[in-house]
């Protein structure tokens, strides 16, 4: 498959996948447009330095997780009360 099929085919599965993210309430508009700016430059780039290819920033959750405690199972969310 030629390189530029291959690069266009992934910045469309990224589109996607940050439009569901964005639908879904798990990230905002802002950071799925930076995210897909980011994604862009990379595709662009056609020739990458060996040594300085960064490693991915993890994804903004809107929600922060509680540090596990150790010996501790994870508990399920409780469920919500119905009206």
């Amino acid at each position: 498959m030629p390189p530029k099929l291959t690069k266009a085919i992934i910045g469309a599965g990224i589109a996607v996948a940050l439009a569901a993210a964005v639908s879904y309430g798990l990230i905002n508009q802002q950071t799925a447009d930076q995210l897909q700016t980011k994604a862009n430059q990379t595709l662009q780039d056609d020739q990458t330095p060996a040594g300085s290819a960064q490693p991915p920033t993890p994804p903004q959750n809107s929600v922060p997780q509680a540090p596990a405690q150790p010996g501790a199972s994870p508990q399920p969310p409780a469920p919500a009360p119905r009206p």
